[in-house]
């Protein structure tokens, strides 16, 4: 059998953070402006690069002045109540400016997703460079480290992440002939971009010298490339630097040296907590210098021995401070250059494990710091981050000039739970965090300040004396002012560092467990079929309730629109409009059109519930719109373009000619009209406000009017179409900067002021006066007195494939591409040179409609959307260039590129005759996007910290508008199927992942989930974190050490909760506690025999558990079978509800980790042992057969009479259920050693598969095939595949997969997977013809495909298997490979799809089929 692998939510989890302050042009350059009036100033203030897994993402990190809320603004801003009107009196109309309070303003900063890569490696380590380059665009570069010891060099480069090289050391003997089963990758880059470090096993370093002037290019090698921004790297084995220096922990570059410094925290001679007795204090710190320019040696600066033995990372000091802090579990430690050590404990386990001498005042905050992680804030304050995202204030305090005491505050705020913490600008911080979101935060500092006097440096004549401690302590000539400015002396007292929010990165985290279920109302009807997906982990979990599509939440029926085609609710200014105070006037509307068959029926929209029809035309309606700001009304229908008045009167007859090709799409933007014909003629009309007319004008006014697909009049509100001046040369390429001049190198250094570090105010200005000339469209008269309407373009699609935009009101040529019309990934003004396309592609797919249209939240991005005729739905996003491509520029060009974002294939079926129509829509619940009619009908919307995303509905869509004539801002109408509503969105959906999702957060950690199907209940096991208790054989309590500031050692102990359904939903309605040290390890809901009922068979919960009592008692467990009971109140309270009902308690020698039914009887592992009871008289359990198994049951999967039991040492055990009598029957068993995590059976059509994950996330599929001679006649289970899927899963579930919804028994089965990192994947079986032409495109992907730091998607994939000859690593389709194919330009696609023998399209298709979730 064969399968695909395809991700259905990508990895939101984040393990890696870095803050570049100049990676993308928009840092340098200032951003456009908007135009509107109350649009604020934003500027960026840098980059932030996230990554997790395979996932990397690049944001902007944007500043800009917003007003502060009041208290009924930020609780919905609705109408003011009369509680509210009676306190404020007469005075609560407005009575004028005067009397007003001034809007108080405030910076603010918040993300914004610049692109989004999957790469095909496993992400360990994000470093920054500059190199030589960064002296030309004055940008940083992004080195990235993969699992595989690979280092990436990427670049900006045209909108996008480019690489510039990759290194590659997986061949070395360190990676083929060491230990790899502790190896951790650790990136590593010099302050100054001289070099950068990547660990390998074995205790080596692979280093790659970076190039920072042009002289140093001059000395390379003969036989090495001149052009390359490094030197040949090396692999340094530590061992020939020391010999005592391995079992490296950590290492890290220090800031404030003229060479590169690196910092190396090992330890010589292992030990562990059971030998500090004896051997403690075993950690050791080496400072060493790493010179490579000329002898290559590597002198010993520092070298501290005697470090505690529980030492977890380093901190590099700021330079002003020096040295370097070591966090260990039970405290801190400052060493100085000169190996002086300061410590100080944060609880009493200090004295247990470490002999260091240390300050005892901080052992009173108790802390924990495992997991933590810790970063400098300030020159003598580090904020400490505990795993539970508590952060803690760390003050050093100076005796002279070193370091005298540490103190640590108590808690000062709260953050995620953080996995990378990195400053991300000035009095910035992120937090990243894989258990959940992640956070951008403000770091406020509070201190009490007092002006004492200004100090006066008396100035000493210039001398030559070279001070040799300037390296270690900076220079001793500049003032010590305190970090304050004009050299201001304060009085200063201790500085409260905390952090408040400034933006809040939305994230899955760890999935713990997943369970499918069906949402419920009130009154329990069932709805919906949904998706719970637990996570978090540390401090509190979250329940993300995933849908397949956005629900339909029904306000009203609108039965008037029953039979309409296409409907437009227009905000026409009319004397009996209805006013609403939440909703702007431009938004109001209060006119209706719609178009049913050969008539229009006009209707004035009111409060009313049914509204007022008042008149009608005669044919359909093919566009409709306001016009003279909204006082009228633009009608076009396929033979006529009239201007209609606010009643639906006609006007004016603009245009009317039954004899040409009749009009099929329109564009309205005031006071433009497009039109386009059937035969391709279009024609541009132009509308004069002050005699209210509209005439026609040719929109070529340089030639004849080509032929064209389609034609689109748009507004730009944002400001990002602006155009460059016509220009001979950009003299961008020629440009270079010098750094700035300082006092003393060592001055620069400290300062970290140097050219190849950070842009100063001089290069950014320089580069600013070189960008090239940008001019922003300010149109007519009329347009500037209608500022808000932004500026105005015409795109025109011409049928050879030529894409053009012309500015309006001069209709000059500003853009001209031949991409559009093939899908290249990105467009730009790349037909500058004015040479048109005169050959149409014959095998062009044509585009139906295109559109121009803000999608997002908060800020809309300017999208355009393109639809083809096969159904092909490409989204572009309108990009900002602030320097050109060419140095000649021979007219004024489109200052914007358009890169594609997001492509999809719309099903559609042969007997569809509903074609597909996209509908733009605004601030529905906050949200501007697109809706897409016809028979799937798809919604596209986005979010500025999230990637474009597409959610589909169930049911065919026919019409669709935004209205306000009900009063609620987020209302729309849609006629489907079940008829035409007025809808509403649920204002918990949460539209920022792939999957439409309601996010709840919880107070507790819950670890399992699952559904109760006859009271459509869900009941989850949560894990509380209780002191733990230590007993004896005979059950009594034993004490452990005793202390004043000793943590006490903790445990978990699990309840199991019964959760709420319908309106007020995961609410905890009941409950279960269970034992001291007893948690849950399995929880099924299971089907097993019953008397009780008619049927014989009932739903009940089984529960298995484990007591924890550490390693001087034996474990046990319990398997518990629970049933949600409805209780009925009394006569006089008429309360009923729900509630946990215990059946029976059936104990165990050995921990319960798995669960499940089998034909009404129970299936429960017992350590070694699993057995199959029946559940006599609901009340007990009775054992019926038993099978030794092997050391630690993972999962027991079901299919009819078979069971697959994973273990995890062991693989898998195929074992069948014989009844009469009972009895197990091992049919086959996998013989390796594999750590297995859960094992599915994968059918399809008659034919079975076993596929099995474990701990390194690689899935393996299994066959029983006794016909097979390595098989042993069906003792052994075959080896089919084995494939690396990246992180590991956590959770999985089977469920039927049906080809349509009328097929009672489904013929295949689909296997869904949750990992550690947040994603959602997907095993799906695939027939053997679809499989060999999908495998031949992977091929072609792989050879012909740009791939993102230069990857191998095929190695990346491949598992290596000592036991194998080679890799069996063609059973398996790659479908994050696969979907890289609707990327690729259409010619890309043809010239591959030509040398395998199939079309585009049919692959489409096939991928199309493989896709879907339940």
């Amino acid at each position: 059998m064969f399968a695909i692998h395809q991700t259905l939510l990508p990895p939101s989890a984040i393990h890696h953070s870095l803050f570049l302050p100049n990676f993308t042009p928009s840092t340098i350059y200032a951003l456009p402006r908007s135009s509107l009036t109350d649009a604020p100033e934003v500027k960026v203030v840098g980059n932030l690069v996230v990554a997790g897994g395979q996932d990397i993402r690049v944001f902007e990190i944007r500043e800009e002045r917003a007003p502060v809320l009041d208290r009924r603004e930020v609780n919905g801003g609705g109408d003011v109540g009369e509680a509210e009107m009676e306190e404020l009196g007469d005075s609560f109309f407005d009575s004028g400016p005067t009397e007003r309070a001034p809007v108080r303003y405030e910076t603010t900063r918040r993300l914004h997703l610049v692109c989004q890569h999957q790469l095909h490696g496993e992400i360990t380590g994000l470093a920054a460079l500059r190199t030589t380059e960064s002296s030309v665009d004055g940008l940083d570069r992004l080195l990235v480290s993969f699992k595989s010891a690979k280092m990436a060099l990427l670049e900006w480069s045209r909108g996008d992440i480019a690489t510039v090289s990759l290194h590659t050391y997986e061949r070395s003997s360190q990676m083929s002939t060491g230990d790899l089963s502790t190896y951790v990758p650790k990136l590593r880059s010099d302050p100054l971009s001289r070099m950068a470090l990547l660990s390998l096993p074995e205790d080596s370093l692979a280093i790659l010298p970076i190039l920072q002037e042009q002289s140093d290019l001059d000395l390379m090698h003969e036989n090495f490339p001149r052009d390359v921004p490094y030197s040949p790297s090396l692999v340094l084995s530590l061992a020939d630097v020391s010999p005592s220096l391995k079992n490296l922990q950590d290492l890290l570059f220090l800031p404030g040296f003229h060479s590169p410094t690196l910092a190396m925290l090992y330890s010589p001679a292992h030990t562990w907590a059971g030998r500090y007795h004896s051997a403690k204090d075993t950690f050791a710190l080496e400072i060493r210098t790493f010179d490579l320019s000329s002898t290559g040696s590597y002198p010993l600066l520092t070298s501290v021995t005697g470090l505690p033995s529980d030492a977890l990372y380093l901190v590099a000091c700021p330079a002003a401070l020096g040295g370097v802090v070591i966090v260990t579990a039970t405290g801190i430690v400052h060493v100085d250059q000169s190996g002086r050590v300061v410590s100080a404990g944060v609880n009493a386990w200090w004295g247990y494990t470490t002999s260091l001498q240390n300050d005892r005042s901080s052992e009173a905050r108790k802390l924990s710091l495992e997991g933590s992680r810790s970063i400098f804030v300030a020159e003598r304050d580090l904020l400490l981050v505990l795993q539970n995202g508590d952060v803690h204030q760390v003050r050093f305090e100076m005796e002279g000039r070193a370091v005298g005491t540490i103190k640590v505050d108590e808690q000062s705020s709260s953050v995620p739970p953080p996995t990378s913490i990195v400053i991300a600008g000035d009095k910035a911080l992120f937090v990243g965090s894989a258990e959940g979101n992640s956070l951008l935060a403000k770091v406020e500092v509070a201190r009490d300040e007092a002006v004492v006097q200004e100090s006066k440096v008396e100035e000493k004549p210039y001398d030559m004396e070279v001070d040799y401690d300037d390296d270690l302590y900076g220079d001793s000539n500049v003032p010590e002012t305190n970090g304050l400015a004009n050299g201001i002396a304060h009085d200063t007292g201790p500085v409260k560092v905390s952090l408040s929010p400034y933006d809040v990165l939305a994230g899955v985290g760890k999935i713990m467990d997943m369970e499918f279920g069906i949402a419920a109302t009130d009154q329990g009807v069932r709805t919906y079929p949904q998706l719970v997906a637990v996570s978090g982990g540390s401090k509190r979990s979250t329940f993300n309730v995933l849908r397949r599509g956005i629900p339909i939440n029904k306000r009203r029926r609108f039965n008037e629109l029953s039979h309409a085609d296409r409907v437009w609710f227009l905000p026409i200014q009319r004397q009996s409009g209805q006013k609403f105070r939440n909703i702007p006037e431009a938004e109001q509307t209060t006119l209706l059109l719609s178009s049913e068959g050969s008539q229009t029926r006009v209707f004035a929209l009111s409060s009313k519930a049914t509204p007022e029809q008042i008149g009608r035309i005669g044919s359909r309606t093919v566009a409709a719109g306001p016009f003279f700001q909204r006082s009228c009304v633009i009608h076009v229908t396929p033979t006529e373009l009239n201007l209609l008045d606010s009643d639906g009167k006609q006007l004016q007859a603009i245009y009317s000619d039954a004899t040409q090709s009749p009009i099929i799409s329109a564009s309205i933007s005031d006071p433009y009209v497009a039109i386009c014909r059937a035969d391709g003629s279009a024609s541009l009309f132009v509308g004069d406000s002050v005699a209210r007319t509209v005439t026609g004008t040719s929109f070529t006014p340089e030639s004849e009017s080509p032929l064209c697909q389609a034609i689109e009049v748009f507004s730009d509100l944002s400001g990002i179409y602006r155009t460059f001046e016509a220009s001979a040369s950009s003299g961008i390429d020629s440009a270079r900067f010098d750094g700035p001049a300082t006092a003393s190198r060592s001055t620069a250094i400290r300062l970290g002021q140097q050219s190849r570090m950070q842009l100063t105010q001089q290069q950014i200005k320089r580069l600013q006066d070189e960008k090239p000339a940008i001019s922003v469209e300010t149109g007519t008269a009329e347009s500037a007195m209608h500022a808000n309407r932004g500026t105005q373009w015409l795109a025109v699609l011409t049928k050879t494939g030529e894409f053009q935009i012309r500015s309006l009101p001069d209709l000059a040529i500003v853009l001209q591409s031949d991409g559009l019309a093939s899908s290249d990934p990105s467009l730009t003004d790349d037909l500058v040179d004015g040479v048109p396309v005169t050959a149409p592609d014959e095998e062009a797919d044509e585009v139906k409609q295109m559109l121009f249209v803000p999608i997002g939240r908060g800020t809309p991005r300017p999208h355009l959307l393109v639809l083809h005729a096969s159904g092909r739905l490409n989204a572009y996003e309108a990009q900002p260039r602030f320097t050109l491509d060419a140095s000649r520029q021979a007219r004024r060009s489109l200052a914007v590129r358009f890169r594609k974002v997001f492509t999809q294939l719309l099903p559609s079926t042969a007997a569809s005759r509903l074609p597909y129509h996209i509908i733009s829509f605004s601030n529905i619940e906050g949200l501007s996007g697109a809706f897409i009619t016809g028979e799937k009908p798809h919604w596209v919307v986005s979010s500025d910290a999230h990637p474009l995303r597409t959610y589909g509905l169930k049911q065919a869509a026919m019409a669709f508008g935004r209205t306000t004539h009900l009063g609620g801002a987020g209302e729309y109408f849609v006629r489907i199927e079940d008829g035409s509503f007025i809808c509403y969105l649920p204002p918990t959906l949460n539209t920022d992942f792939a999957m439409p999702c309601d996010r709840y957060e919880m107070e507790r950690v819950y670890t399992n989930v699952v559904f109760d199907p006859p009271s459509a209940h869900y009941v989850g096991a949560s894990a509380i974190t209780t002191a733990f208790q230590m007993y004896d054989e005979e059950g009594e309590i034993q004490p452990g050490p005793e202390g004043e500031n000793l943590i006490p050692p903790t445990n978990e102990r699990s309840t199991l909760e019964l959760f709420s359904q319908g309106s007020d939903p995961w609410r905890v309605i009941d409950g279960y506690d269970f034992d001291q040290n007893e948690v849950v390890l399995c929880m099924q809901s299971v089907t097993l025999e019953s008397g009780s009922l008619p049927g014989g068979y009932r739903d009940f919960v089984a529960v298995g558990t484990g007591f924890d009592f550490a390693e001087d008692r034996a474990t046990r467990g319990n398997t518990y079978i629970f049933e949600v009971v409805e209780t009925v109140g009394s006569p006089e309270q008429k309360i009923s509800g729900w509630k946990l009902k215990l059946r029976t308690k059936d104990p165990a020698r050995n921990p319960v980790s798995a669960v499940s039914n089998i034909n009404g009887y129970l299936l429960n592992s017992n350590g070694p042992k699993m057995y199959v009871k029946g559940f006599d008289f609901d009340e007990r359990l009775m054992g019926l057969a038993f099978l030794d198994v092997n050391l630690y049951v993972t999962s027991i999967r079901v299919f009819k009479n078979f069971m697959l039991i994973s273990d995890h040492v062991k693989s898998i055990w195929f074992v069948a259920l014989q009844e009469d009598p009972y009895k197990f029957t091992t049919i086959s068993k996998d013989l390796q050693k594999v750590a297995t995590v859960s094992g599915d059976f994968l059918v399809q059509e008659g034919q079975v598969s076993f596929v099995t994950t474990d701990r390194s996330g690689d899935i393996r599929m299994l066959d029983f095939d006794p016909a097979d001679p390595d098989s042993f006649n069906g003792e052994r289970l075959v080896l089919r595949t084995e494939y690396h899927a990246g992180p590991a899963v956590t959770a999985s579930k089977t469920i039927a997969r049906r080809r349509t919804t009328d097929e009672e028994f489904a013929p295949q089965t689909q296997l869904i997977y949750g990992t550690a990192d947040g994603s959602i994947t997907t095993v799906v079986a695939v027939r053997p013809a679809r499989f060999k032409r999908l495998q031949l495109v992977a091929d072609q992907l792989v050879r012909n495909a740009q791939h993102v730091a230069g990857l191998n998607p095929r190695a990346f994939r491949t598992v290596q298997n000592d036991l194998l000859a080679r890799p069996l690593s063609k059973g398996i389709l790659d479908g994050d490979l696969l979907a890289h194919f609707a990327l690729q330009p259409v010619k890309r696609q043809r010239e591959m799809m030509r040398q395998i023998g199939t079309d585009a399209m049919t692959v489409a298709n096939d991928l199309q089929s493989l896709g879907g979730f339940w």
